[in-house]
């Protein structure tokens, strides 16, 4: 099942992911919310917690996400999860690979607020604009 999750920043689009994905989670989830975000912000940053993580086999929907049009806005994504998730992860070190241009990272179930904190971080752009004055 996969539901939003509250993030605070209206950049960050977030995801609790418990159990099984199914297509209508893609469909009717994640890429309406994708979408939404998207028509309100030029950047976007995604957060994935993983939580009871049962298995999982990337099909057609994981390869359609990567080619979304709105993935050039995209350009961090911050993945949390337990050891079982990080020990599936090491038997899949492609499910990534195609988010070109993305910086994704991993934080332990415990690091939830971390993730979050990098996700928030000003973007380049703001950074660099001048102060009033």
């Amino acid at each position: 099942m996969l539901e939003r999750m509250e993030t605070g920043a209206g950049n960050v689009v977030g995801f609790r992911f418990d159990g099984e994905l199914t297509d209508e989670d893609y469909t009717g989830t994640l890429i309406p919310a994708l979408e939404g975000a998207g028509r309100t912000h030029p950047v976007l940053r995604m957060l994935f917690h993983i939580v009871g993580f049962h298995g999982w086999r990337p099909h057609g929907h994981w390869e359609a996400l990567k080619q979304w049009p709105g993935m050039g806005k995209v350009d961090r994504i911050a993945v949390v999860g337990g050891e079982k998730w990080e020990e599936w992860m090491n038997r899949l070190p492609g499910l990534f690979v195609g988010f070109v241009g993305i910086d994704v990272r991993h934080f332990t179930e415990g690091n939830l607020d971390d993730a979050l904190d990098w996700l928030r971080e000003p973007l380049a752009v703001e950074e660099a604009a001048p102060g009033p004055g």
